[in-house]
């Protein structure tokens, strides 16, 4: 196979296509090894900073000088994940299972998703990195919050589930509250709740949405989506999605304990899983017609072929390849029951 962009995945004799490099790094070439290795990330206390720890990813923050990506403590506008050995399943193939699963969302079906590429630090440690969307290009920041944050959902009051504690028809009640393009983005959303199924990303959680003001006119926005893997290559244990799709009423009562996820179709009481009536369902609660509700859903299970083909060019390992293509699959033979 020829070698392929480390960000769009098509042919290119260099790692990065001269597009991407310029869209990316504001350069026309760019090498995906990187000068440094996560021990001297790790080890430069002082220059650096920590974001946030996801299961076996940890994240550090990255900015380009003279050309060039490096570790910084302020005014970062990458966000790079480094494979680490931990306690799920083919660890080293994560970075690119995220690379690829953007890329599917980007490039296939159209979701507005983070810019991203696939890296090596400089011992050959493969990492995923994200241009961070949130930073203006003179440093500053944009307002964004996402739906913990919104919703006042902290470990404080709902334990360390909190970010599960929650559903997707109460994120879109949120949405309708704070979001002033409400009917165009909440069919962004449920378009993204769909590919997250499809994809087997058993970790949407509420963390995962989030809304900010792009004018830093009080307008708010869904934000790219973000943090899109397949998580079932790497953990089993994980339920299909990572919130219920239903608050037990239409309309969503934020002071219950239970989060109303009491309620479940006659589909799901059937078969333990969820497919095309429950989604139907969540359309309806949350103000998509039947007929888009109907459009969306079977357009989200007619990519195969462009799917089949961006995995075989992705940098997945082969085993895992031929899983990916086998879950996208099973999760569309659910979507479209019913």
């Amino acid at each position: 196979m020829q070698n392929r962009c480390h960000s769009c995945l098509k042919e290119t004799p260099r790692d990065f296509c001269p597009a991407c490099a310029k869209r990316l790094f504001g350069v026309k070439k760019f090498n995906a090894t990187l000068d440094f290795s996560l021990p001297e990330i790790k080890s430069n206390k002082g220059s650096i900073r920590r974001i946030s720890i996801s299961g076996a990813q940890p994240k550090f923050s990255l900015m380009v000088n003279e050309g060039r990506l490096e570790p910084t403590e302020n005014g970062g506008t990458f966000i790079l994940k480094p494979a680490v050995e931990g306690l799920f399943d083919n660890t080293k193939d994560m970075p690119a299972n995220e690379h690829l699963t953007m890329q599917m969302a980007r490039q296939i079906f159209k979701i507005d998703a983070a810019d991203n590429a696939l890296v090596y630090l400089k011992d050959g440690t493969p990492a995923y990195i994200t241009k961070r969307f949130d930073v203006l290009p003179d440093g500053n920041r944009i307002c964004q919050e996402d739906f913990a944050q919104v919703a006042d959902l902290t470990p404080g009051e709902k334990g360390s589930n909190y970010k599960y504690d929650f559903s997707y028809q109460q994120i879109a009640d949120l949405m309708k509250q704070y979001v002033s393009t409400y009917p165009t983005d909440v069919e962004k959303y449920f378009r993204l709740v769909l590919f997250n199924y499809l994809v087997c990303n058993g970790d949407a959680h509420v963390k995962n949405f989030s809304v900010y003001s792009p004018n830093a006119d009080g307008v708010y926005k869904l934000t790219p989506a973000y943090d899109l893997l397949n998580t079932s290559l790497h953990v089993q244990e994980l339920g299909r999605t990572a919130l219920e799709l239903f608050s037990e009423n239409a309309a969503a009562d934020y002071s219950r304990d239970d989060s109303g996820a009491d309620f479940e179709t006659e589909f799901f009481k059937a078969n333990g899983f969820y497919g095309k009536p429950d989604f139907m369902e969540l359309a309806r609660r949350i103000g998509i017609k039947e007929i888009r509700a109907e459009h969306f859903i079977a357009e989200t299970c007619s990519h195969f072929r462009e799917m089949d083909a961006m995995i075989d060019r992705s940098y997945l390992s082969k085993p895992s390849k031929a899983l990916f293509k086998a879950q996208v699959r099973d999760r569309a033979k659910a979507l479209e029951m019913g």
